[in-house]
């Protein structure tokens, strides 16, 4: 028999009028770590990472700026199966107890393959496929992990302190994500003479590690929830295939069943409407905007970190304001107000726009930056003066340039001649690419297999020490056996300091005829500078018609982008970098609230007898914003471009705003009360007749 919540109800320690025991209390601090340990995913690897990494390696592969359309394509696909599966899979953890036991496995697959997209840079040309794959199956992991956690919120207190449990929920999610995110700013910013594809590694890896160790808590802290139910799972077949099978077939009979009698249910039914359309925009918002970043403002990698940073040191005060706002006002005004929030923030973005460039005095925001060096190698007598290249956030050539997108063979044909000699190093090594993809696969997984074993160790070595200073020295020495780690990695993948020493640089005749190719050579996404040396080329420079900073492509709103250019952006001399951090201010004012006041008016709707499959529900409608939002997005920037697809999302917010406005929660309450009393008074008296 497993160990059960018992049914009466864990409160949050927040609540000073109840008084919780040493176990529910740990129970409930572990169901509040889960949401601070896979914050790794949804705001490290989801959010900020993989977007900018899938946009920047699809748009190299393809000599496109198309990479945010990919990227919501594989998005939505990726929902797909966690569509399919959250209802069912909420009836069975509702029949059956085996919450933790699906919980895992979802969390297992969701840490192995966020490792393993840390070796996505590695497989050359085809990375952009092989990280969209791994991406794939981590968000199955996480999305498909969160229908389950959410499960357990119902046990975890009083209907009427649901507020307090989702709001402190989302925000140790929130301080837990911005710890991580800290620690990645400083390895992407950091004093290391890494190359970017190992620190890309090593963020992957570490956030694999971060879900694990603090994920593990929930299994060790929170007991199984009590349902009503007996279904054993070895009363479902002679062996698990038949048993997955039937257990499949009660599922979807009861998924069918429940939409049937969901008129029982209207008000939540209609919420769910609702929560459908504004969770579309609000989601999409946030898993677009690092990819939008990087193919239509040409971000740093390095804003986005800091995107998110701020929303988090924002959200984390803001959450608990709105929390208290939800107590004095509501939490449907609380919500509704989050929401319109959101609204202005997709207005906003589509009209986010680089500041022109303007020749020298901007040069450091050109692609491709020539400056003089006149004797580069300290000798006076020799006339030997050269353009040293220098390239934007330092990713070289071959970063910007693949070897043979179709898209930029114009930019090759017209100037890659003139450039420092290219080597397409994976390409050009002699060996093949999957061959060293895979072995980095292979060595991620032993790296972050061993430490996280280690990890488990330090915290059951520490487990009995009593009070804050065990889980303190646990959660130190965990950080001092990753650093160890990770720096024994970059000994061992060779990141010496030599070989970022390499000057690329070019003769003043090769300049000059670099220069003598502007003229003839526009249709490309590259900028390009000379600063000194010969007078006929200095200052000269190039901006390709397809460049970020040539706003005016054709697109339905670039007018929008504009107006709010020379209007707002220049005149106040606010760049890309400052915009970004103005979404992050707007966004973190929303962004916890909306969705801890959606999920605590949820679960105030929900009967906790059908918690799981209810949240089921929730999840599936939940995932298929996500999945409809996403697709919206690759259509729209498809058809039109990628403001239009960011704008038309203020419209889905604003309908599923509208809709909020109309539910009736006090209704919504009284049934859900109803359904509780009518089911567990079954169990009751089924119980007694079989004693």
């Amino acid at each position: 028999m497993s160990e059960v919540i018992e049914s009466k109800e864990i409160l949050p320690k927040t609540d000073v009028s109840a008084a919780l025991s040493v176990a529910e209390e740990k129970a409930l601090k572990g169901w509040y770590f889960f949401d601070w340990a896979n914050q790794a995913y949804a705001l490290t690897v989801m959010t900020v990472i993989a977007p900018a990494l899938m946009a920047n390696l699809y748009n190299k592969a393809t000599g496109t700026q198309s990479g945010d359309t990919f990227y919501a394509t594989v998005l939505t696909l990726s929902m797909l199966f966690v569509v399919a599966t959250a209802p069912a899979l909420g009836v069975i953890a509702d029949k059956m107890p085996i919450k933790k036991k699906l919980l895992k496995w979802y969390t297992i697959a969701g840490i192995a393959f966020t490792a393993l997209m840390g070796a996505a840079p590695y497989f050359g040309s085809d990375g952009y496929i092989v990280l969209a794959v791994m991406f794939t199956i981590g968000t199955i992991g996480f999305t498909g992990g969160n229908v389950i956690y959410y499960s357990f919120m119902p046990y975890m207190g009083r209907r009427e302190d649901q507020d307090q449990v989702s709001t402190w929920g989302y925000m140790y999610g929130f301080m837990g994500g911005s710890i991580l995110l800290i620690f990645h700013l400083l390895i992407l910013m950091g004093p290391f003479s890494w190359d970017t594809d190992f620190k890309l590694a090593v963020i992957f890896a570490t956030s694999a590690l971060w879900w694990w160790g603090f994920g593990m808590l929930i299994f060790k802290w929170t007991p199984e929830p009590e349902i009503p139910g007996d279904l054993e799972w070895e009363s479902l077949g002679k062996n698990n295939f038949a048993r997955v099978f039937n257990a499949g077939s009660i599922a979807y009979k009861q998924v069918f069943k429940t939409a049937k009698e969901i008129r029982k249910f209207k008000v939540l039914a209609f919420f769910l409407i609702a929560y459908l359309l504004f969770y579309d925009g609000v989601n999409t918002i946030a898993s677009m905007a690092s990819a939008f970043g990087e193919s239509i403002l040409r971000l740093d990698p390095s804003m986005n970190v800091i995107l998110l940073l701020t929303v988090n040191i924002v959200a984390v005060p803001m959450t608990f304001v709105f929390g208290k706002l939800a107590e004095k006002k509501g939490t449907k005004f609380a919500l509704m107000l989050a929401l319109l929030i959101y609204c202005a923030v997709s207005v906003t973005a589509a009209g986010f726009a680089p500041l022109e460039l303007e020749g020298e005095e901007d040069a450091e925001r050109y692609d491709f930056q020539f400056e003089w060096d006149a004797d580069p190698d300290n000798n006076e007598s020799t006339d030997d003066g050269v353009y040293v290249l220098t390239t934007l956030y330092d990713r070289g050539y071959e970063g910007w340039i693949a070897e043979d997108s179709a898209g930029d063979a114009e930019f090759r044909d017209a100037f890659q001649e003139h450039f420092p000699e290219t080597d397409y190093s994976v390409e050009a090594s002699g060996s093949s690419t999957i061959g060293q993809g895979v072995l980095v696969c292979l060595f991620i997984l032993a790296f972050v297999g061993i430490l996280g074993i280690g990890i488990m160790f330090i915290q059951e070595r520490f487990n009995g020490n009593e009070g804050k200073s065990g889980s303190i020295m646990s959660v130190l020495a965990a950080f001092i056996l990753v650093g160890v780690g990770i720096f024994g990695a970059s000994f061992l993948a060779d990141q010496a300091t030599e070989d970022a020493k390499e000057v690329n640089s070019i003769t003043e005749s090769d300049a000059t005829a670099l220069v003598d190719s502007f003229n003839t050579t526009s249709d490309h996404r590259f900028s390009i500078i000379f600063i000194g040396g010969n007078d006929s080329i200095a200052g000269s420079s190039e901006v390709g018609d397809t460049h970020p900073t040539q706003v005016e492509q054709g697109g339905l709103i670039d007018g929008w982008a504009k107006l709010m250019r020379d209007n707002v952006w220049e005149p106040l001399g606010l760049g890309v970098s400052m915009q970004w951090i103005i979404l992050g201010l707007f966004v973190g004012c929303a962004m916890g609230s909306a969705g801890a006041q959606a999920r605590s008016m949820f679960s105030q709707l929900t009967p906790k007898s059908r918690a799981s499959e209810f949240f089921g529900f929730f999840g599936f409608l939940g995932k298929s914003a996500a999945m409809i939002g996403t697709a919206l997005y690759a259509v729209a920037s498809t058809t039109f471009d990628s403001r239009v697809a960011i704008l038309s999302i203020t419209l889905v917010i604003l309908a599923g705003t509208f809709l909020t406005s109309r539910v009736d929660l006090e209704e919504g309450i009284r049934v859900a009360e109803e359904e509780d009393a009518r089911a567990f008074a079954l169990m009751a008296s089924e119980s007694s007749d079989t004693d």
